[in-house]
């Protein structure tokens, strides 16, 4: 029974943890980009315009399914965050202190995800919930409230899915733990999400995070139920002669 266990139950396991990682890494960029397109506030408009846009059912809809969208986005992200902390600490060989970078920017960039999914739903929750009930705010705040999501995603957000993904790039040139290409490709996405947020134009560089994310998901799904240095240290040693 304890060898039918540990040969089949445990691998059978870790397979499992793997596929799930990796779709959740897939499911999240799916949600992130879904939460971008669907809403698409008008920007360099009259205040008139803006009133009406935000006074439209269908634009509300849209601002609470952008809310929803980046809720799951973030959560789905955590769960791939977590497999790859695992799947980097395992490489790094227990000191951690990289994959540490890692996991802690990938903290932040969920953090701005959350906070960004307020900013843009705030509006329409206020306004369409039964508990609420409230009128639409000033023009003001209709201008600006919005802004906070690109802010605080594009800027903050982005910077830090950035320094994850380098360091990520860091460890997979060190350890080869996901390939030299997927190492190369995460220092274009990374050097693409810097440039383009000295640029002022940050949430540009969304689709540079969002294909690093499923690149990086198949490369889990492909691998190895285990890392090999797992699996290493579960083999038996020869007993001494």
């Amino acid at each position: 029974m304890s060898e039918f266990a540990h040969g089949h139950t445990r691998p059978a396991a870790g397979r499992l943890e793997t596929r799930v990682a990796a779709l959740a890494g897939i499911a999240s960029a799916v949600a992130f980009f879904l939460g971008v397109a669907v809403l698409d506030a008008p920007t360099k408009a009259a205040d008139g315009e803006l009133v009406r846009w935000w006074s439209s059912s269908s634009h509300q809809l849209a601002a609470l399914v952008s809310m929803i969208s980046f809720t799951l986005a973030g959560l789905l992200f955590l769960v791939f965050l977590a497999h790859l902390r695992t799947r980097l600490q395992v490489a790094e060989g227990g000191t951690g202190t990289l994959t540490t970078i890692v996991f802690s920017a990938g903290l932040l960039f969920v953090g701005t995800l959350f906070v960004a999914a307020t900013a843009r739903g705030v509006i329409s929750y206020a306004v369409k919930s039964p508990a609420a009930g409230e009128p639409l705010p000033s023009v003001d705040l209709l201008r600006y409230l919005p802004q906070i999501s690109y802010v605080i995603l594009g800027f903050c957000g982005l910077l830090s899915a950035a320094l994850a993904i380098a360091v990520t790039s860091l460890l997979a040139f060190r350890t080869r733990v996901f390939g030299r290409p997927l190492a190369w490709f995460g220092v274009i996405c990374a050097a693409g999400l810097v440039i383009a947020n000295v640029m002022l134009i940050g949430v540009g560089a969304i689709p540079a995070m969002l294909l690093w994310t499923i690149a990086t998901s198949v490369a889990i799904w492909r691998g190895p139920a285990k890392p090999a240095a797992t699996r290493l240290a579960e083999q038996p040693t020869a007993a001494p002669a």
